[in-house]
């Protein structure tokens, strides 16, 4: 039986948003407190739990695996080298004064190739 907050992370993670530092931006909560819930929703069995690197990524169960598909090496490369340029800008940013949604969708794009890279099973290095 699940929670109706436990309910409402799940409906996160099935539209998109699959690392607790987005699952906690979207639902306004602590980053720690979007971990401890989906740990707690890993322990039931309700959703899985891949790591890339330092990075977690947390997925309903129900969602098939998404396998390569004919994405060729050149593309992923190029994803990757996207990756690491907003890796790198996103220092930079941090300088200037930003809101709060602006810099949000900067760790947002970030987030969603790594999401791209991981799912497709590259390296992040």
């Amino acid at each position: 039986m699940l929670t109706p907050r436990e309910k409402e992370i799940v409906e996160v993670l099935r539209r998109g948003i699959h690392s607790p530092t987005l699952v906690a931006s979207e639902l306004r909560i602590t980053q720690s407190g979007a971990t401890q819930a989906l740990q707690k929703l890993e322990k039931k069995g309700i959703v899985s739990r891949t790591k890339a690197g330092r990075n977690v990524f947390y997925r309903p169960v129900e969602e098939p695996t998404v396998q390569p598909t004919s994405d060729t090496e050149e593309d992923l490369e190029l994803v990757l080298e996207s990756y690491h340029a907003l890796s790198k800008v996103w220092s930079h940013l941090l300088r200037l004064d930003l809101t709060h949604e602006e810099l949000s969708k900067v760790r947002e794009a970030r987030n969603l190739l790594e999401e791209i890279l991981v799912r497709r099973g590259r390296s992040l290095d």
